[in-house]
């Protein structure tokens, strides 16, 4: 200071700071994204696919019938539904992957070791990326239906839920 003046030189430092500051902000909102709207997207889509599985285990719904559902849901054009309790196994697979997603996040109370679940999020994470990629190798002998739907809507449905799953393991991962 000369003269009771800042000099140019002594805040020549601010803007970088300032932009820093701002870099900070972003990657903290980042992480808070990460934190909050990835692992409760993914447990809200989970638990949806698992409470139609639990449907599915008594009813074609939201088809007509049981014919219309194995062609566009179970690929096959046989009209035999999948049995109630492989059914109700799959829900309960995903609902659980629902409530596994919330503990690695600590939005839940978790039960067992850290590293048990975090090798069940990478689980999860596998299993919903082999569904999803090897998904396009069902089509081969399926219904036309589901190989559509197959295509569009089941396989990519199941990757994007593989990043998001990959995406909170990581995340647990670095805490």
């Amino acid at each position: 200071m000369r003269d009771g003046h800042d000099t140019p030189a002594r805040h020549a430092h601010i803007p970088s700071e300032q932009a820093e500051a701002r870099a900070q902000h972003t990657e903290l909102e980042a992480l808070n994204m990460v934190r909050t709207v990835v692992p409760m997207v993914l447990a809200i889509v989970l638990t949806a696919i698992g409470l139609l599985h639990f449907v599915w285990a008594f009813s074609p719904w939201p088809m007509k019938d049981a014919m219309t559902f194995t062609k566009t849901i179970g690929g096959s054009d046989d009209g035999r539904m999948p049995s109630a309790p492989s059914t109700v196994l799959v829900g309960l697979a995903l609902i659980g992957g629902a409530v596994l997603t919330l503990m690695v996040n600590e939005s839940i109370p978790a039960i067992g070791p850290d590293w048990l679940r975090l090798v069940g999020m990478y689980g999860l994470t596998v299993v919903l990326l082999a569904r999803g990629l090897g998904g396009y190798f069902m089509n081969s002998g399926a219904a036309s239906e589901f190989q559509r739907l197959n295509t569009v809507l089941y396989s990519p449905l199941c990757v994007a839920l593989a990043s998001l799953g990959g995406i909170v393991a990581v995340a647990a991962s670095r805490r």
